[in-house]
This record gives C-alpha cells, sequence and structure tokens, in this order.
C-alpha cells in the first residue's frame, strides 16, 4: 500500500492494488494503471514519475510514498466492484508527454479527481 501526500505532507488518501482509495479507505476514488492515474470522470488526470503525481499540464498534485506504517488491510468485495465500475468505463487509458515541473498544482489531489 501507498500513502498519497499533498504539499504539507498530509496523507489524503491510498493507493492499493492499483486502486485509488479515499483516506478512510472505505471507497475506490480513482484507478492506476501503468503510469497514468484516473479518477471518477474515466479520463487520464496526469502521471506518476518518480514517485510524484503530476497533472497533464507538468504540476505536482502529490507525492507518492510506501505506507510502512500497518499491514495491508483485506480488500472488501465492494471496493472491487467500484473499480471495475471505473475501469469498465475507461476508453482511452494514455496520454501526451507530460513535461513535468517544480511548481505545485493549486488544486487539491482531491479535487482532481472528483
Amino acid at each position: 500500500m501507498y500513502k498519497i501526500l499533498n504539499q504539507d505532507s498530509e496523507t489524503v488518501a491510498y493507493i492499493q492494488n492499483m486502486m485509488i482509495l479515499n483516506k478512510k479507505k472505505e471507497k475506490v476514488i480513482g484507478l492506476v494503471i501503468g503510469d497514468c492515474f484516473f479518477g471518477s470522470d474515466n479520463k487520464v488526470i496526469g502521471k506518476i514519475i518518480d514517485q510524484k503525481a503530476y497533472l497533464l499540464n507538468g504540476e505536482i498534485i502529490a507525492i507518492i510514498e510506501t505506507n510502512k506504517d500497518k499491514k495491508d488491510p483485506e480488500l472488501k468485495k465492494g471496493l472491487m466492484l467500484e473499480a471495475w465500475d471505473i475501469l469498465s468505463n475507461i476508453k482511452s487509458h494514455t496520454s501526451d508527454w507530460i513535461i513535468v515541473s517544480k511548481k505545485w498544482s493549486k488544486k487539491s489531489f482531491m479535487e482532481v479527481l472528483l
């Protein structure tokens, strides 16, 4: 499991089995396919490069870090169904090349996913 951190190093979400889970780990709010991540609108939002999540415009939206705090929780069937619902509606799973910057987005990670 991985933690998704905002600019202030606060955990805002998690990645487990390529599913992006909300902070309480009770809802699937996005997916990771390859290096691209998706939200509820089923379009590529950005890419994960060198443990940072970048929007398509190159701005940093989050930092990805290994969660060393706890053992991974067992996945519930409901989460798998939520993930499948997002996955089955994705039509394009690639994006153009991203020119990364050191600038943080003014939008939050949760804002771009939902």
